[in-house]
């Protein structure tokens, strides 16, 4: 594999583990359920959400390249792939193992964007869950 493709792996692991800790440190820090965590929370939500806008154009354009890609992958049949090996096409079946690094790097780009929307949905979930907790609080002590 290729030294992007094997990069982007890497990348890909750490962020999901970076998002990961992110999650379960914001739900440690919501048992407290403090003002202040709250406010982090909410602060969290609103930057994952713009992060989410920003890459919402190139996850558009990396599904396009997928598309395309399966276009294309449609017209090297397996006869062709074997016509090129017996022929010894180094050239079409260089520009096909390229093609197909392109494919999983794209591939992973659109799964990284999904992992940051999980990470952002997650967030999303733990601040509705505050502020319907927040409700239930002040009205429990009330009929009290």
């Amino acid at each position: 594999m290729s030294e992007k493709f094997d990069n982007f792996c890497s990348e890909l692991r750490t962020k999901i583990n970076d998002a990961d800790k992110r999650i379960k440190d914001l739900k440690a820090n919501t048992i407290s359920v403090s003002e202040k965590a709250k406010v982090e929370a909410k602060a969290q939500l609103a930057a994952l959400e713009n992060k989410a806008k920003e890459q919402k154009t190139r996850t558009a354009a990396a599904e396009a390249k997928m598309k395309s890609w399966i276009e294309e992958k449609k017209t090297m049949t397996h006869d062709k792939i074997a016509q090129w090996k017996e022929q010894g096409d180094a050239k079409r079946l260089g520009a096909r193992a390229d093609l197909s690094e392109h494919y999983a790097v794209t591939a992973m780009e659109i799964a990284a964007a999904a992992v940051d929307e999980a990470e952002r949905a997650a967030v999303e979930a733990v601040v509705a869950r505050l502020d319907a907790d927040g409700i239930k609080a002040p009205a429990a002590s009330k009929s009290a």
